[in-house]
């Protein structure tokens, strides 16, 4: 009896192995440049580390785990400001314009946060749009303007949408805004908030990757825009046959994903001079996009924005630290919690990552018979239970004799 257990606990233990086993051959680590001073350190991750964040983690020259947070929105919390001096009106040239100062918190700074969020209060009639010009004073000198990457705007377009919000970067004392109609009559500002936030996915995008339209085949509404490799996509610039007016697109993300319609409308009315073909998405880390658009309207251009993930973590100036990927994660004790600040955050360098060398740190990965590049072990390890399985019920089978 004892021993036909010892023949079936081994077969288990053959199946156990031939199911399951650690695999090393993914192991790989990548130097970190050493950080100049001591703090917050941040590390943008290249194309070949974001596609494979799944169990990385960081380590000093020691081999210890460091703990880290991935830059994302709602690691600063918003902190709302109280304006100074607010004029409320329009310029010479009747435009409506508003006019602000901010009070900081005690011991803030300017650009304790990354962004400005200004919320309007407007009053008009539906459709209008209008292009934002936007303005800042630093110390009390001349008034700046801002160039945003493309054309900034506030409209009510309803039912098909409406945005009354501005995002600014935090970079001066005092901020004048002025709205320039393109459609409708001017709206009248009865009032502002503005939040100071950090907000990484309101930042620009480090990439903008032009990329060929193909149309569906038979579907006529449906276009196809591939990458030359999977990115983390952040948005989308679309250029549209003129004219188009307002309207919505539909957007999906990955070969499986499902379309959604996007929050901002996209237009091009050349004869207004006035056009939107930004839009913001989710970030998602795919290769291929597709758009659906009303019927009739055409596009022409397509710009794939990108943003790839950052990792924050607290580092010494001068010492070395090393990125590990392809394995486990292996867990840094303590949690880091929320950034109680960004301002010397974003004022420091990012880190660079170095090349790919073998890992003997990393923690292998445990991989099933299935994913395994050998697929006739599992037969091999098969064939021998069933062997020693016949063999234990032999020994059951004589055992269980009556004796003569």
């Amino acid at each position: 009896m004892r021993r036909a257990r010892s023949l079936v606990l081994t077969g288990l233990a053959l199946l156990a192995f031939a199911c399951s086993q650690e695999d090393t051959t993914g192991l790989r680590r990548r130097s970190i440049a050493p950080p100049a001073t001591s703090g917050w350190a941040r590390l943008p991750l290249d194309a070949a580390a974001q596609r494979d964040t799944k169990g990385l983690w960081i380590s000093d020259a020691t081999g210890r785990s460091v703990p880290y947070l991935v830059a994302r929105e709602g690691l600063w919390t918003s902190q709302p400001l109280v304006l100074a001096n607010l004029l409320l009106g329009a310029d010479r040239e009747g435009h409506p314009a508003a006019e602000f100062g901010l009070k900081l918190p005690e011991g803030w700074q300017v650009g304790e946060r990354e962004q400005l969020r200004l919320d309007f209060d407007l009053a008009g009639t539906a459709p209008w749009v209008a292009t934002v010009a936007a303005e800042r004073q630093r110390q009390g000198g001349a008034f700046l303007a801002y160039t945003f990457p493309a054309p900034a705007h506030l409209y009510d377009l309803s039912p098909s949408g409406s945005r009354a919000s501005l995002t600014l970067p935090w970079d001066g004392e005092r901020y004048r805004i002025t709205l320039r109609m393109d459609q409708g009559a001017a709206p009248r500002i009865k009032g502002l908030r503005v939040f100071a936030e950090t907000r990484p996915e309101a930042l620009e995008a480090e990439l903008a990757l032009d990329a060929p339209l193909a149309a569906e085949p038979g579907k006529p509404r449906e276009w196809r825009i591939a990458l030359p490799q999977e990115d983390r996509i952040v948005g989308l610039e679309l250029g549209l046959a003129p004219p188009a007016a307002p309207l919505r697109a539909e957007v999906a993300l990955g070969e499986e994903g499902s379309f959604a319609f996007v929050s901002e409308p996209l237009w091009n009315l050349p004869a207004l001079g006035s056009r939107s073909m930004r839009v913001a998405l989710a970030p998602t880390l795919a290769r291929t996009l597709r758009l659906r658009l009303p019927e009739g309207a055409t596009p022409i251009s397509a710009r794939v924005l990108v943003r790839r993930q950052t990792l924050l973590f607290p580092a010494e100036a001068g010492q070395a630290y090393a990125l590990h990927l392809g394995g486990e994660a292996h867990p840094a004790p303590g949690d880091l919690g929320a950034l109680p600040s960004s301002r010397a955050l974003f004022a420091t360098a990012p880190l660079i990552l170095g090349p790919e060398a073998p890992d003997p740190q990393g923690l292998p990965r445990r991989v099933s018979s299935g994913e395994r590049a050998r697929p006739w072990m599992p037969w091999v390890a098969g064939a021998a239970v069933l062997l020693l399985g016949l063999a234990a019920w032999r020994l059951l089978r004589d055992g269980e004799a009556p004796a003569p």
